[in-house]
């Protein structure tokens, strides 16, 4: 069994098994959003260790809730996903940034 783990903004690890196709989004913060159109709208990850799972058509929730447009918190969710985003673009960047410096630090030292 193969399963690539990718980290996504707002403190969420997707898991997918490449045997299977399924896909596990599973909540490393106290809790988040995220957009998966499989559900149709914005998971609310209620807690830590909250999970989304998507396997062909079929999809499960543990301790997550599904908001639709025009639910009360679907905008403040959305902004909430920006925010991620950006915060998770940046610090990837920050990293990136940090790892060159150190390569062409090396690169003088030679």
């Amino acid at each position: 069994m193969s399963v690539i783990v990718t980290r996504k903004p707002g403190g969420i690890t997707q898991l997918f098994n490449t045997e299977t196709g399924r896909v596990t989004y599973k909540c490393k913060a106290e809790c988040a959003y995220m957009l998966i159109e499989a559900f149709g709208g914005i998971v609310q990850f209620n807690q830590k260790g909250a999970m989304a799972t998507v396997t062909g058509h079929i999809t499960s929730l543990e301790s997550c809730d599904v908001l639709k447009k025009g639910h009360p918190n679907y905008h403040n969710a959305l902004n909430s996903i920006i925010s991620a985003h950006k915060e998770f673009v940046q610090n990837i960047s920050d990293s990136y940034q940090k790892e060159i410096k150190e390569l062409e630090n090396k690169l003088v030292n030679l």
